[in-house]
């Protein structure tokens, strides 16, 4: 198969908050989808001190994206947006691959992450298809899907299909329906987080290696109060038991700053993580304070700037 062009490259080693593993090699490459655009895929070396947990290669399913999230460039792209093939997400995983030089093989774990540019949701059956394709050559890889649950029958649809899907992970922003649409700009009429959350345990509890995640991405002023998270526990008191939540720092972005979006200090980000855990929630800190250049649209908004 054919590889796509690598527009632009960042590489880096970072120390970086998360449940099983603490620091992150990443390559992020911008590459060439055809003579006008341009999609973002990266691969993931996540390490627990020096020992290798997992490659994780992360991929798009759309050209542009739908979602329209306030802190996220990829939604800025001139032209339509354009859904990627699965033969698309293929070569991606072996463009990734072939540039980091990285093998499989060599891993106690390799994961596919759809959790790049686009809204899983709205492509579900070229998602199944994708997962197959890749799964054709890779037998033991296994599926993260980040989905802000646009069209939610995507989890009932996968349901149907021997899917190897590990983690379904839902945003969570606030309970509150303008908080969520004021992060998320193009939200559906109907989009109802509650139905979305249920959808996906629903799957999960078909599936013996799925599990569910809300990422509480946190951000000062808009959700962190204590007001904000009392709210938080009582809305989510009947999933306890059934969800994970990761307390997660905002990936910095030009977009964050121009909308004057940041995450709280890392105490203030603890106190938080307590609070949960507190009342029985399972929960860890995701990601860093610091600038990792890693955030969601982080080369395309480069590219926009340049064009």
């Amino acid at each position: 198969m054919d590889k796509f062009e690598v527009v632009e490259k960042i590489s880096k080693n970072i120390d970086y908050n998360s449940r099983n593993w603490n620091k992150e090699i990443i390559d992020r490459y911008l590459l060439k989808y055809d003579d006008k655009r341009i999609i973002e895929s990266m691969t993931i070396i996540h390490l627990k001190d020096d020992i290798q947990k997992d490659l994780t290669v992360e991929i798009s399913n759309m050209y542009n994206c739908v979602v329209g999230c306030r802190f996220c460039a990829s939604g800025s792209l001139p032209e339509n947006k354009i859904f990627l093939s699965p033969e698309d997400y293929l070569k991606q995983v072996e463009t990734c691959l072939e540039e980091s030089r990285e093998n499989p093989n060599n891993y106690p774990n390799f994961y596919i992450a759809f959790t790049g540019i686009g809204e899983p949701s709205l492509v579900k059956k070229e998602i199944a298809e994708g997962i197959n394709l890749i799964r054709k050559k890779y037998k033991n890889v296994q599926v993260n899907i980040a989905t802000t649950g646009f069209d939610n029958s995507c989890f009932e649809y996968w349901n149907n299909m021997d899917l190897p899907i590990r983690t379904l992970q839902l945003p969570y922003y606030s309970c509150e329906l303008d908080k969520i649409k004021y992060i998320i700009q193009n939200l559906p009429k109907n989009y109802n987080l509650i139905d979305n959350i249920r959808k996906a345990i629903e799957y999960k509890n078909n599936h013996d290696i799925c599990r569910v995640k809300l990422n509480y991405v946190v951000i000062k002023g808009i959700n962190d109060s204590d007001e904000d998270i009392n709210k938080m526990i009582k809305y989510l008191s009947e999933f306890k038991n059934d969800i994970i939540i990761k307390v997660s720092f905002l990936n910095y972005t030009k977009k964050c700053k121009e909308n004057n979006l940041f995450s709280p200090k890392a105490k203030d980000m603890l106190k938080i993580l307590d609070k949960l855990k507190a009342v029985g929630f399972e929960c860890y800190l995701f990601g860093t304070e610091n600038n990792t250049e890693f955030g969601c649209g982080q080369l395309v908004q480069n590219y926009i700037s340049k064009d």
